[in-house]
C-alpha cells in the first residue's frame, strides 16, 4: 500500500514538474510574442501619425504604413558582426578591453551604421512616392536622430554603475 501511495505521489509531481516547465515556456513565448506585438504596435501608430500629418488619402494611407512598417523591421534587422542591434557595445567594459578588441568594436559599429544609413536612404527613395522629398527627408532625419539620441542616451545612462545597463536591475529596452 505504501508502494502504491508513494508511487502515485511520484508520478503527481512529475506531472506537476512537467506543467511547470510547459508553462513556464509558453509564457516565454507569449512575452516574446507581445513584445514583438507591441513594437509592431508602435511603428503602426508611428506610420498612422505621419499619414495624419501628411495628410494622406485612404489608399495612400494603408501603402505608406506598410512602407513605414517594412522600414522599421528593416532597421531593427540590421545588426553587427557581434549580434548588436542599436544597443552596440552596451555589454563592454571599455576600461578593460584590449586594442584590437576595440578596433573590431568600433568597425563592426561603423559597418553596421553604413547599413543603417543605406536602409534609410533606399526608404527615403521609396517614400517618396507617397510623400513629398521635404516630408521623406523630415521623417528620415528624425527617426535617425532619434534613435541615436536614445542609443546614446542609454548606452550612457549606468555607466558609473558598473558599466552596463543594469541601473539596479532594471533593464532599459527601445
Amino acid at each position: 500500500m505504501k508502494k502504491i501511495i508513494l508511487t502515485l505521489c511520484i508520478a503527481l509531481v512529475a506531472v506537476a514538474g512537467a506543467q511547470a516547465q510547459s508553462s513556464s515556456k509558453s509564457k516565454k513565448n507569449k512575452d516574446a510574442e507581445k513584445s514583438e506585438m507591441n513594437a509592431q504596435e508602435v511603428y503602426k501608430q508611428q506610420a498612422e501619425s505621419w499619414a495624419t500629418t501628411f495628410e494622406l488619402n485612404e489608399e495612400g494611407k494603408e501603402k505608406f504604413i506598410e512602407l513605414y512598417m517594412e522600414w522599421q523591421n528593416n532597421r531593427g534587422n540590421i545588426v553587427d558582426k557581434n549580434g548588436y542591434e542599436q544597443k552596440a557595445g552596451e555589454d563592454i567594459n571599455f576600461k578593460k578591453i584590449t586594442a584590437e578588441e576595440a578596433e573590431k568594436l568600433i568597425a563592426d559599429d561603423f559597418a553596421r551604421q553604413k547599413k543603417q544609413a543605406e536602409t534609410d536612404e533606399e526608404y527615403y527613395r521609396k517614400f517618396q512616392q507617397y510623400i513629398s522629398p521635404g516630408h521623406a527627408a523630415q521623417m528620415v532625419i528624425q527617426q535617425r536622430s532619434s534613435a541615436a539620441g536614445m542609443s546614446s542616451i542609454f548606452r550612457n545612462l549606468g555607466r558609473g554603475m558598473g558599466g552596463g545597463m543594469g541601473m539596479g536591475g532594471m533593464m532599459m529596452m527601445f
